[in-house]
């Protein structure tokens, strides 16, 4: 009798085990973060500091996730299957820090660069910080080499970008935009470090609660730093403002589960292209001041559907064999 078994997916794994699910699922999480923005957003100005906004934030994602995990056993399953595996890399459990430095770093580039350019530095560093990270085999679908067609998607994402960029006011400061890239590079890390947990773990849940729990142990602490400089104002009572941490509970688990089917690359495409459907969709309800949705807002959201398309093409013939884990008991 012997370990050495395949195990099966279940839960959320199951639900994204193929391609066109996950890249739908995954399309819908980035709309999501948008949304998640804006609430964010707003709630921010409410407190008057984004930091301790984004604290209230992944606190409400993080009681969630763990309720979710409580109530479908989700944690026991996963301890068990880590001591029959054995334990993984220190920064499968890290990937929270990552989440925490992109929050950090927008929260203090968007109010000089602006959104738009923080946006087409985020989306550089992140597409092209996949192609390593798939490269080197450090995302639990194992590894992906560089490609033609997957150096055509980065390039289309990016261009995408920058169109949707056109015309956007902002200060081109070399440092903090330098520092949006080393974040973008960091969301890709997560990706990889949150799939590899949930692989390890067979619960994405369990992959999403980690990652929550580093990422607000980390923005607590920013939070009561700048307390201690200016105090913020008092949590607003509008309900709907609290929503966001919804949303990225949802990103999280959705993004543990798709990227062992996707890779971190393809998966980073997909979210850009829902964050771009996402956007468009919150200016045509909810517009800023000032804003509207251009010709070029259109063209940015077609170009990222495309690079989703393209960064897949032929990846069928070439998809990654999971490997073989032991379950956390022998059959019977």
């Amino acid at each position: 009798m012997t370990l050495e078994h395949r195990a099966r997916p279940r839960g959320a794994a199951a639900l994204l085990a193929t391609p066109p699910r996950a890249l739908a699922m995954t399309i819908l999480g980035g709309a999501g973060i948008s949304v998640q923005s804006y609430l964010n957003g707003r709630l921010g100005r409410e407190v008057d500091s984004a930091f301790v906004a984004a604290a209230t934030n992944n606190l409400i994602a993080f009681a969630v996730t763990a309720a979710i995990v409580v109530a479908t056993g989700a944690l026991p399953r996963g301890i068990g299957r880590l001591r029959a595996l054995g334990r993984p890399p220190a920064w499968h459990f890290l990937g929270g820090l990552g989440g925490a430095a992109l929050v950090l770093v927008s929260a203090v580039a968007a109010p000089e660069v602006g959104v738009a350019l923080l946006t087409v530095a985020l989306v550089c560093g992140s597409t092209g910080g996949s192609l390593p990270v798939d490269a080197a085999g450090l995302g639990p679908a194992g590894r992906r080499p560089i490609t033609p067609p997957r150096v055509a998607g980065v390039l289309l994402a990016i261009g995408a970008t920058l169109i949707t960029a056109l015309g956007a006011r902002g200060e081109l400061e070399p440092l903090l935009l330098s520092l949006a890239v080393l974040a973008g590079v960091g969301l890709a890390l997560q990706q990889a470090a949150n799939g590899q947990l949930a692989r390890a773990t067979g619960e994405p849940f369990v992959a999403a609660l980690v990652n929550t729990a580093v990422g607000l142990a980390a923005l607590v602490a920013i939070a009561f730093a700048t307390i201690a400089v200016s105090a913020p104002d008092a949590l607003p009572g509008n309900p709907l403002l609290y929503v966001g941490g919804l949303f990225g509970a949802f990103v999280v688990v959705v993004t543990a589960a798709a990227v062992q089917t996707l890779g971190v690359l393809r998966l980073g495409l997909a979210l850009v292209a829902g964050q771009t459907c996402g956007a468009l969709a919150v200016d045509l309800v909810a517009p800023a001041p000032g804003e509207a949705v251009t010709v070029a807002t259109v063209v940015g959201v077609v170009l990222t559907m495309a690079a989703v398309a393209v960064s897949g093409r032929h990846a069928g013939s070439r998809r990654a064999v999971p490997p073989r884990a032991p379950r956390s008991c022998p059959p019977a």
